[in-house]
């Protein structure tokens, strides 16, 4: 059976293309699922498999429910009003668990321990150091400005502070978020789109974390360890900072690095490309604090702020798994089409870490629920790459012979 989309041949109980992805049967109604979980669809709002895209579905869920106990013992700590306890603790949950995440898969193989230590204290250093400046040293008196508003009403509500806050902030924070990720994303070891992403994200939680201490320092510094006052408003707060922040900044940053690196082999660097999502993730950030600054005037202002902070995040997330979708699978097109060997398929003849089932040798995708191989981790990937000829000196079994010229062997299963 030939693929429709980049003439492969395939087994004829193929659901999707091993080398470009494509649905096999299209009439199923299975051209929407995920690439990188096949198990959910493109558009689902699905966090922990967007911002995580090395793990399976096993894998995912125990990092979904060792986030929800850890977000339900904050919140815990807060109903105590122990709010340093639970400010630092909501500031660096996703962060560490990014770390975690990262460190678990082993994304870079010998490197993981340095590479992300770097980036995540570059980017708290660079956080702290324009969270300072914007909040204590060159407008701190527009943003005491801008938290006595809420006092005031709407209709007194201060231009000059909204806008510093609330427009020229997030601008210059997302520049600054990209920094590192871009750096990064440049050397040839990290130069996948998925790389680029999870460096964009770890960079933006980074940020979140450190900018939300320095923000929230006082309650540090103030010698009162329990708090008895509004605290159903911390509450909101808390849950705010833990996950909507941290999120918000971890994937529109996320985007923005991904469509630094670009798809296929090396990075696409900066073109018009990276300016529409960098331009789209700093659009977004601004209409976070917007909504969450203009909120704050409100009755239920911090619960208003929260909701449309999770209506960002839904956008964000979403993108990002259109944004995926199309890079692997027109990458994986182009590989195709080229008909030559690619340091991210199979060599082998292997099992798919998602559903078990063969992969056959010189895939991309999993014939049977279509997942990217790209999109596994480094040591299942090792495996599935691993090319030991036998004894004889006959190639590898599902290898491709020396007279077979340079495309893949893809017929038989």
């Amino acid at each position: 059976m030939s693929c429709p989309t980049c003439q492969s041949e395939n087994p004829e109980v193929a659901a999707f293309c091993h080398r470009c992805g494509t649905s096999q049967h299209a009439s199923s109604g299975s051209t929407r699922t995920y690439a990188v979980q096949s198990s959910e669809g493109v558009n689902q709002f699905a966090v922990i498999s967007t911002i995580m895209p090395h793990s399976n579905r096993e894998t995912a869920d125990n990092y979904r429910w060792a986030m929800i106990i850890s977000a339900v013992l904050v919140i815990g700590a807060t109903a105590l009003g122990l709010l340093p306890i639970a400010i630092a603790a909501a500031a660096f949950l996703v962060p560490i668990t990014y770390l975690v995440y990262i460190y678990d898969v082993n994304l870079w193989e010998d490197a993981p321990a340095p590479v992300v230590a770097g980036l995540f204290l570059v980017t708290g250093a660079l956080a702290a150091l324009v969270s300072l400046i914007f909040f204590d040293w060159v407008f701190a008196d527009e943003f005491r400005q801008l938290g006595s508003s809420g006092r005031a009403g709407m209709e007194s509500f201060p231009l000059v502070p909204l806008l510093i806050f609330a427009v020229l902030l997030p601008v210059v924070a997302e520049l600054v978020k990209n920094l590192p990720g871009v750096l990064l994303a440049r050397m040839p070891q990290f130069d996948d789109m998925i790389d680029g992403l999870t460096f964009g994200v770890a960079a933006g939680t980074a940020y979140a974390a450190f900018e939300t201490i320095v923000l929230f320092r006082s309650v540090f510094t103030s010698g009162d360890f329990r708090t008895e006052q509004g605290l159903a408003t911390w509450v909101v707060v808390i849950i705010n900072l833990m996950v909507v922040k941290s999120l918000i900044y971890g994937t529109a940053s996320g985007i923005a690095v991904a469509a630094f690196s670009g798809k296929g082999e090396g990075y696409d660097g900066f073109t018009p490309f990276y300016v529409k999502n960098l331009a789209f993730a700093m659009v977004m950030n601004v209409l976070y604090w917007v909504g969450v600054r203009l909120a704050a005037n409100l009755p239920y202002g911090q619960l208003i702020g929260l909701l449309w902070g999770f209506v960002v995040l839904v956008v964000l997330v979403i993108r990002i798994r259109v944004m995926m979708q199309a890079a692997l699978l027109e990458a994986a097109v182009e590989a195709a089409a080229k008909s030559d060997p690619s340091k991210r398929e199979t060599l082998v003849e292997s099992f798919c870490p998602e559903c078990e089932n063969m992969l056959l040798a010189g895939s991309h995708f999993c014939i049977v629920c279509g997942t990217s191989v790209r999109s596994t981790s480094r040591q299942a990937r090792s495996v599935m790459t691993t090319q030991s000829p036998p004894a004889d000196g006959s190639p590898p079994y599902g290898a491709p012979a020396p007279d077979a010229g340079s495309g893949p062997t893809g017929g038989a299963a």
